[in-house]
């Protein structure tokens, strides 16, 4: 099938290289032909420019037409008529010598006046009237009419070729047009002297001149091609000439012979095919023994990654309940860290709180009882109480850091705000814009300290980070609808702001622990964390926690990746 393929390939190749010379010689006898007919139309003009110019001096016309056979060779002859008026005619009627040729009141001839060769062949051509003439009347009566190149015709010359006139009607120059000066220029072309030398064309071809109609002026034909069979494809190129008025119609025909195909080439893809036969079965009995030996490797090679995939498939489920333990050991640690925290923060309250509050009692005393301000005692018990509440402005605010009160008293709203309070946003230039939505203080007790501990280390963390001027603070409690491939009864949270940002891929959780802190606590409730950039400027965190009996213990069976999820519409 290849050979085919390729020995079809070469015999197109051998076609189009057929046509494309057919084409070639299809335009060079086009430009042939044009040339000629060009010539024609210059050689009229220049002929009648002459004999407007001199119409009497016979013998410059003549020089000139016999110069011009001589440089022209199918130019057959150059003849000159005259309109002259037939007795008894009513020819002054005309006004402007352009003649309906309809009209049955005028009455004129148009005899030969000049002609070149002037021989013992053409003298009889002498005052012969061509308006007569059934080839020449309508072509007479046109030049007549229009003054411009005009074709007869096809006719048989004296010497039984095919040829035509080329007429073209004109006045005698520097005189009125009359009837008495109208002339009529005609140059009879010998149609096989139109056609270029066809040495050029293969023993296969044939070439045809015909005229608008159809009808052949000239042909060429070669002989071969009568002799090959038909059933071999045959290549046509046509064009028309239709300048200087004279119209032709060029044929040329090439039958595909077996000369025309390119035996070398196809010898060679011949050898070129039996070659790759040979090796090509060389290579399938090696290919066969290479596939009995592949399928046994093969085998020992499934047993083996059977063998391994079930090793895989066992590592990974172990993986999957460590992680799932190291959740939960995660959850469990957050939960004694929250529980510590909140001891720690009820000891400092009750123990520390208590003994400051004797100290600062007993300064009071200490003070009344010496009120002279300038005593040393009196100086030494305010110190003391002004110390004692200094440290116990200190350990307030620890203690507020470990265990917000209003988380246990007020709720996770009012928690939320006393942390905005405590950070002075204001007083760093941040603007916060917030919007709590749905029943947020009806949550338990893990929701309320893991949203806390969120808002407090993203306020943290933009405060010495991000150079922020805004901060976006979006909590929404929601059932409706779906995100993050949570539904149901959920927290929908969104911290932002318009800082410097960062690289969140090569930094968001390689330094520090804060990011890893609220992700994990996230992912212990089984929610989303989410962290990219806020468009242009800043960073965006996303949050979704369900809300829920099964929330915690959906969290210890979920493995979310840290993926970088698009950006959600900035405020």
């Amino acid at each position: 099938m290849l050979t085919l393929m390729m020995a079809g390939l070469s015999l197109y190749a051998d076609y189009s290289r057929l046509k494309k010379d057919l084409s070639n010689d299809a335009q060079f006898v086009y430009s042939s032909i044009y040339e000629k007919a060009y010539i024609n139309e210059v050689l009229l003009q220049s002929f009648t420019v002459l004999v407007s110019s001199s119409p009497n001096d016979q013998e410059s016309i003549r020089s000139f037409a016999n110069e011009m056979r001589k440089r022209y060779p199918h130019i057959e002859r150059l003849q000159i008529q005259r309109q002259q008026k037939v007795d008894g005619s009513n020819f002054g009627r005309a006004e402007d010598f352009r003649i309906d040729p309809t009209r049955d009141d005028f009455s004129v001839r148009f005899p030969i006046t000049f002609i070149e060769p002037l021989n013992p062949d053409t003298r009889y051509l002498l005052n012969k009237d061509l308006l007569t003439d059934p080839v020449f009347t309508e072509t007479i009566r046109f030049v007549r009419k229009y003054h411009q190149p005009v074709t007869s015709p096809p006719f048989t010359l004296d010497n039984n070729k095919t040829g035509y006139g080329l007429f073209l009607a004109f006045f005698e120059r520097n005189t009125a047009p009359s009837a008495d000066n109208l002339y009529i220029a005609s140059l009879i072309i010998d149609t096989e002297g139109m056609l270029p030398n066809t040495s050029f064309l293969s023993e296969h071809a044939s070439i045809s001149l015909m005229d608008e109609n159809g009808e052949i002026l000239d042909q060429h034909l070669s002989e071969a091609t009568t002799r090959l069979p038909i059933w071999l494809p045959t290549l046509e190129e046509q064009r028309t000439v239709t300048r200087f008025g004279q119209s032709f119609r060029i044929k040329i025909v090439h039958k595909f012979g077996p000369k025309n195909i390119n035996l070398g080439m196809l010898l060679i893809l011949l050898s070129a095919s039996l070659a790759v036969y040979f090796m090509l079965t060389a290579y399938l009995r090696q290919k066969v023994k290479a596939a009995i030996e592949h399928s046994s490797i093969y085998e020992t090679l499934k047993n083996e990654r059977q063998q391994l995939e079930v090793r895989i498939h066992t590592r990974t489920r172990e993986l999957r309940e460590q992680l799932v333990e190291n959740r939960r050991l995660t959850h469990q640690v957050l939960a004694v860290q929250e529980k510590e925290r909140r001891n720690l923060s009820r000891e400092l309250h009750d123990e520390l709180g208590q003994s400051l509050t004797a100290i600062r009692t007993d300064a009071k005393i200490l003070k009344r009882v010496h009120p002279e301000e300038n005593s040393l005692v009196n100086q030494t018990a305010e110190s003391i109480d002004a110390i004692a509440q200094n440290i116990y402005d200190v350990t307030y605010g620890m203690m507020r850091a470990l265990r917000p009160s209003a988380l246990d008293d007020l709720g996770l709203i009012d928690a939320i705000q006393e942390c905005i309070v405590s950070n002075r946003l204001a007083e760093h230039g941040i603007t916060l814009h917030h919007d709590y939505r749905g029943a947020l203080n009806e949550m338990s007790e893990d929701y309320n300290i893991t949203l806390f501990r969120l808002v407090q280390e993203a306020f943290s963390n933009i405060i010495k980070y991000a150079q922020a001027r805004n901060v976006w603070l979006d909590i929404h409690r929601t059932s409706q609808g779906q995100r993050k491939e949570i539904s149901g009864d959920r927290l929908e949270v969104m911290i932002s702001d318009d800082g410097c940002s960062f690289d969140i891929e090569q930094d968001a959780f390689k330094k520090g622990f804060g990011l890893i802190g609220m992700r994990e606590r996230v992912r212990a409730l089984g929610g989303v964390f989410q962290i990219s950039k806020n468009h242009d400027r800043g960073t965006r965190i996303i949050v979704v926690i369900p809300l829920g009996s099964e929330a915690t213990t959906s969290a210890s069976e979920r493995a979310i990746p840290d993926q970088e999820a698009p950006a959600e519409p900035a405020h």
